[in-house]
């Protein structure tokens, strides 16, 4: 509930300039701060009945204040010529029928024709939008539905010209007009853009940028953008029962794409598998900011003819069929070999996104890893805190020769060894179950140590990863999947090798033990088994601004940057926007007696009821939001440098 504040009346000389100004667009003058007049505090709750309606129009003080269309025309256009701020008064918590079953409500307004836009939702009825049941029938079908709506949303507005920002003349001339919606990417995630509701209701959250010269309201201009163009687009995208069958039909085939996915994804656990690619993938990408498939002209599809025992079968979802294709285990190390340029990075990051479903014509709808995988990689000057790095690391040199334990390690400035040594134990304790390694991305005295080396540095503090693998894989049930170039010692620990030559996979497991080099003898000592702390936090508010600025950077409050370039899992800024609301949220109060994995339990319970959960600390309703990980949620708190992590008691 917003409620806006009363506009100051003061006594004194009322003329001249700077009065006619006050009475134009509010506030003390031209350059006095902008005021509107009184507001009751709306309620713009929608119920969604259980037979597809609208329920309960939104109230103002116990009456309905839900006006026809043809009223909200007049009101714009009776704005035309007045100052800016008219447009909150008029709209910002106010409901409007477009037509029978569509509502418009305006949820936040901007105050200035250079503020970021205004925010506004439209509810749409059952009965106009004609969802057909496959897309109602299970809360994955709901998503997959509403990422076709919302990619279909901004591709019309797009095709119609209704995205295209006015700027004319200067300050004082034409400038708004743009109806946008978070553009998605090439991965189906949850976004609160387009809300399908269980029994077919929609619920769509866009922004308008109120059109205005200089600080003048555009009325007649205004009431074209909401009562007219938003009303074709709305017709156009949502309002398949009036539109041919085809659209209906290709609906169902992005839905069924992605309930695909996830039951191929589904098989792995029963199967044993970490992961899996199948046959005739096309894994390369456009370029390296451009994540749509190469052409098929130039991309050489992933075959699987060579794989020899790493070739498995999983089912379809549909028909039943068999789908072959690279399996690898779980509880095993896998390793991703070749020479350079040979496509071995890129199937390691076709499984660095497999977590996430694609649209139809991807490439990788058949790249289907764990839920849980993550990427490990050396991260030079990052910010560590109470980290339990024993496992790799048994102690920690300071200048003057002390020491201090890393079973509970902080650094303000980590190295890269103790940067992925970090890594990798707050992954575990985030609940990854698959760990990703590039060799190019790690740090070389983290991931091996050669015999001569051992034999030179005896008293080295560091254990390599190495060393760990298989514990991690036989203890924890950690399963790791590395790309190698260089490292050859991982050849002996290996459960799987598959060699990349010419972007065609080949097994040469077999092949291992009679290309090892029979001079020098690498012996292993095992160490003992790895154990990771648990942790908890100690609730530290941002004091200032949070705000995402790209997908991989936010500000954390005042000359707080938080880079997240290595946290490369994200995909979409949205994501990164529902992290830092969740970053204000798990810093708002207490968590006594609770782990930092526990906390995560919990707000990974609270998101799958619904991602709204975090507008509350997003500045109210907004259609911004992408739901991140839990993974990518505590990859960002850990590197939070006013984070509070503390050890959690036994």
């Amino acid at each position: 509930l917003v409620s806006l504040s009363s506009s100051m009346k003061g006594g004194g000389r009322r003329s001249g300039r700077g009065e006619y100004y006050k009475n134009k667009y509010g506030g003390r003058g031209r350059g006095g701060r902008q005021t509107s007049n009184p507001t009751p505090v709306q309620d713009t709750t929608i119920l969604y009945n259980t037979d597809g309606t609208l329920g309960r129009p939104p109230y103002v003080n116990g009456r309905v204040a839900l006006a026809k269309k043809e009223e909200l025309f007049r009101t714009l256009q009776g704005l035309e010529g007045k100052g800016y701020n008219n447009y909150r008064a008029t709209l910002e918590n106010s409901a409007w029928e477009l037509e029978e079953g569509v509502w418009i409500i305006g949820d936040r307004i901007q105050g200035d024709a250079y503020a970021p836009a205004s925010r506004f939702r439209v509810a749409l009825g059952a009965q106009r939008t004609g969802l057909p049941v496959m897309a109602l029938a299970s809360r994955e079908a709901r998503v997959a539905a509403a990422d076709w709506l919302c990619r279909r949303f901004v591709q019309t507005a797009r095709r119609a010209g209704d995205d295209l920002r006015t700027e004319t003349g200067g300050w004082g001339g034409q400038k708004g007009g743009e109806i946008t919606m978070t553009w998605p990417s090439q991965f189906v995630l949850e976004r609160n853009a387009v809300i399908v509701q269980e029994y077919g209701q929609i619920e769509v959250r866009f922004t308008i940028a109120l059109p205005a010269s200089g600080r003048s309201i555009e009325g007649h201009w205004a009431a074209n953008i909401i009562c007219k163009r938003l009303a074709t687009l709305l017709a156009d995208v949502f309002f398949l029962k009036s539109q041919d069958p085809g659209v209906s039909k290709m609906l169902q085939a992005h839905v069924d794409a992605v309930l695909d996915q996830q039951f191929l994804r589904a098989q792995l656990a029963q199967r044993g598998l970490i992961a899996f690619v199948a046959q005739g993938c096309i894994l390369p990408r456009c370029a390296g900011n451009d994540d749509r498939p190469m052409s098929t002209n130039n991309a050489v599809a992933f075959d699987t003819q060579q794989l020899g025992s790493l070739r498995v079968s999983l089912n379809e979802r549909r028909d039943g069929n068999q789908i072959w294709g690279l399996g690898l285990e779980r509880r095993k190390v896998s390793l991703i070999c070749g020479g350079g340029f040979h496509g071995k990075s890129t199937l390691l990051a076709a499984l660095r996104v497999g977590c996430y479903d694609k649209i139809p014509g991807d490439g990788r709808e058949g790249c289907v890893t764990d839920t849980t995988v993550s990427t490990i990689r050396s991260e030079d000057g990052r910010f560590v805190q109470a980290v339990d790095v024993s496992a790799f690391i048994s102690s920690s040199s300071f200048p003057g020769g002390g020491t201090s334990s890393t079973k509970n390690f902080t650094t303000l400035d980590a190295s890269g060894s103790t940067s992925q040594a970090a890594a990798v134990a707050e992954a575990i304790e985030a609940g990854a179950q698959c760990l990703l390694f590039d060799e190019d991305l790690s740090a070389i005295n983290f991931m091996t140590k050669d015999a001569r080396m051992r034999a030179l540095v005896p008293t080295d503090p560091i254990t390599p990863y190495l060393d760990r693998v298989r514990n991690l894989a036989e203890v924890h049930g950690i399963s790791s999947i590395l790309v190698v170039g260089g490292i050859g010692e991982y050849l002996r620990l290996a459960d799987a090798v598959v060699l990349m030559e010419n972007w065609i996979p080949r097994d040469v497991t077999a092949q291992v033990t009679s290309i090892l080099p029979k001079d020098i003898e690498l012996t292993i000592q095992s160490p003992p088994a790895a154990y990771f702390t648990p942790r908890t936090i100690q609730p530290t508010p941002p004091v200032g601004k949070v705000v995402a600025r790209t997908r991989t950077s936010l500000q954390f409050g005042d000359n707080n940057e938080l880079s997240l370039l290595a946290v490369d899992q994200l995909v979409e800024i949205g994501q990164t926007r529902a992290i830092a609301a969740a970053l204000i949220a798990l810093n708002s109060e207490p968590h006594p007696q609770q782990t930092f994995s526990q906390i995560l339990d919990i707000l990974d319970a609270a998101l799958d009821n619904s991602l709204d959960f975090l507008s509350r600390a997003h500045g109210g309703i907004t259609g911004d939001l992408v739901r991140p990980r839990r993974l990518e949620i505590a990859a960002a708190f850990n590197r939070l440098r006013t984070a509070r992590f503390y050890q959690a008691s036994s």
